[in-house]
C-alpha cells in the first residue's frame, strides 16, 4: 500500500464559513464557481487535488495543477457531484445560495479603522458551539473580514447564524467574554 500525508496549517478558518450549512455552501461555492467562492479553500482544494493526481501518476507537478485547475473551470468537477448526489437521493440541482441558515442572526461590527491582526480558530468553535454547531445545521458564522484584511469602523466583519434567540444570545455572549477577532490600528 502506497500513502501520502499533506500536513497544512489549521490555526485559522479556512473559508468564510464555519458550520455544517455554511461549510456545504463554501464546497458547492466553488464546485459551481460562483463569484463570492473562499479562493483560499479553492486554492486549498486545488492543491489536494493536484497532490492526488500525482500520486496516482497521471500527471506531475504543473501539468497535475492544471488538470485539477480545469476540472473546477470546466464545470467537470460540478457535473460528477451533481452524479452523486443524484446516487444520493440528493437534489443534484442544488444552489449554494438557496440553502438554509439560521433564522436568527448577529452581524459583528468593526468598532473602529483597522487591519484583521488575528481570528482565533478556537474561539471561532466556542462561538460557533454556542450557536448550536454542530446539532443545529443551519448555526454558525460566516467572516466578510480574515486576517490581514482592512476594516472600516462599521463594517461588517462576521455574521451570526442561529435557530433560535437564545442560542443566538448565548453565541453573542461567549464572543463578547474573549472576541475571536482581533484588530489592531
Amino acid at each position: 500500500m502506497k500513502m501520502s500525508v499533506q500536513i497544512t496549517e489549521a490555526n485559522e478558518v479556512i473559508g468564510n464559513g464555519v458550520g455544517a450549512v455554511m461549510q456545504v455552501r463554501e464546497v458547492l461555492r466553488i464546485l459551481q464557481q460562483h463569484p463570492d467562492r473562499a479562493m483560499d479553500l479553492e486554492n486549498k482544494v486545488i492543491f489536494l487535488a493536484t497532490k492526488l493526481i500525482e500520486e496516482v501518476g497521471l500527471a506531475k507537478g504543473k501539468e497535475a495543477k492544471k488538470i485539477a485547475t480545469n476540472q473546477l473551470i470546466s464545470g467537470a468537477a460540478w457535473k460528477k457531484m451533481q452524479e452523486i448526489i443524484k446516487a444520493q437521493g440528493g437534489n443534484p440541482k442544488v444552489d449554494s445560495e438557496t440553502l438554509p441558515l439560521g433564522s436568527h442572526t448577529f452581524d459583528i461590527i468593526a468598532e473602529k479603522d483597522g487591519v484583521i491582526k488575528m481570528i482565533d480558530l478556537h474561539d471561532i468553535n466556542a462561538v460557533c458551539r454556542k450557536l448550536g454547531c454542530p446539532v443545529v445545521d443551519q448555526a454558525g458564522l460566516y467572516l466578510y473580514k480574515k486576517t490581514g484584511d482592512k476594516v472600516k469602523k462599521g463594517e461588517v466583519v462576521c455574521r451570526l447564524y442561529a435557530q433560535d434567540e437564545i442560542n443566538l444570545n448565548l453565541g453573542k455572549k461567549r464572543r463578547e467574554e474573549r472576541s475571536p477577532i482581533q484588530y489592531t490600528n
